[in-house]
């Protein structure tokens, strides 16, 4: 190998480290956004998908807390939500509502269903190679990429000069396409976090999320059981047991929140307040955080177990094993480990 060629090489992997350093680990503080961001789908030279909509809808990435990168199941009535525009009762200015970005990811190399049939464009097709991001929506609509590099604009539907963001297999570009290979899908509420993000808006959304920095804990109580209730009512069927588990998590959160306000806030070591929980003293922040994945975890749960009982109705699965019923069996076991957690005190955040 020549000289110039080793050059070449340590230059491109060092590019690559200090992308990897900057880009990813030091600002974000969402676990599912710094993971997105390791896609070179979403972020290469030519493409950025994350400068893009801060430059477009003023996202503030380094203020966006933990957890508002939602996993979803392909029946989230988000993906298909078209935005409006309304006004910011904070600042009075013009905002959207409803208004998701979604990006559909696969784990793994499989056969593309919608693979093409002409020579030229076969062989380069027929399997989707992963992990990776095969497409973005935005609002409900492919997302597209006009321009390169820091000119580079984002839109919701293709135009002459447009093209997709993410693999963008050729015949997959599609949403409904796009929901039926995607192994997961992660959401963001792009109206929550566009113009910026206050402490107000931040603490309503968390508020939302059941990760509200303890400023109410009687509200961050009622907001995680009207969760727990909204969930309930979303089951087709039912399973005592994970629903037991469940209310326990939820029982056990809630409690330790009103012991650590009502008997006098503590801080820890790092300035972090702290609770007992098991006896245990931990994090507040891990308390709430734990409890708002689980119900997370419990919310995907129930989508899946839905999914199962509409398969059954079909015929059930085509395989010797449903694939919906697996991921339940999945959440089901995350929540357990959950649940032990909380009474041993060694809280499971993520």
């Amino acid at each position: 190998m020549k000289k110039s060629q080793i050059h070449k090489i340590i230059r491109e992997e060092f590019v690559n480290i200090l992308r990897e350093q900057t880009m990813i680990t030091e600002a974000f503080l969402d676990s599912g956004l710094r993971k997105l961001a390791q896609d070179s789908n979403l972020i290469n030279n030519w493409s950025n998908l994350f400068k893009m909509l801060a430059k477009q809808y003023d996202i503030k990435w380094d203020k966006v807390p933990e957890g508002s990168f939602e996993l979803v199941s392909a029946t989230d009535s988000r993906l298909n939500a078209r935005p409006k525009k309304v006004k910011d009762p904070d600042t009075g200015r013009e905002k959207y509502e409803n208004f998701y970005l979604a990006v559909y990811n696969i784990t793994g190399d499989k056969d593309n269903p919608f693979k093409t049939t002409d020579r030229y464009n076969y062989s380069r097709n027929s399997t989707l190679t992963g992990p990776a991001a095969l497409g973005v929506t935005l609002g409900g609509k492919i997302a597209q990429q006009t321009g390169r590099g820091d000119t580079a604009t984002i839109g919701m539907g293709k135009s002459r000069r447009s093209e997709p963001i993410g693999k963008a297999y050729r015949g997959t570009m599609q949403v409904n396409k796009l929901k039926q290979l995607a192994d997961e899908i992660y959401i963001f509420d792009i109206g929550e976090f566009q113009g910026g993000t206050t402490d107000l808006k931040q603490a309503r959304y968390q508020l939302k999320l059941g990760a509200d920095k303890f400023r109410d804990h009687k509200g961050w109580k009622k907001a995680n059981l009207d969760r727990y209730e909204d969930i309930l009512r979303s089951r087709i069927g039912g399973r005592d047991e994970v629903d037991r588990i469940v209310a326990e998590i939820v029982k056990i959160a809630n409690q330790a929140v009103t012991d650590a306000v009502t008997g006098g806030v503590k801080t820890g070591k790092y300035g972090d307040l702290q609770t007992i929980v098991a006896g245990q003293e931990v994090s507040l922040e891990d308390v709430t955080t734990s409890m708002s994945n689980a119900l997370k975890d419990y919310k995907r749960y129930i989508d899946y177990e839905n999914e199962e009982d509409k398969e059954k109705g079909y015929g059930g699965p085509r395989g010797s094993r449903s694939y919906y019923g697996e991921k339940k069996k999945a959440y089901a076991l995350e929540l357990k480990r959950y649940l032990k957690g909380f009474k041993t005190g060694k809280i499971k955040r993520y």
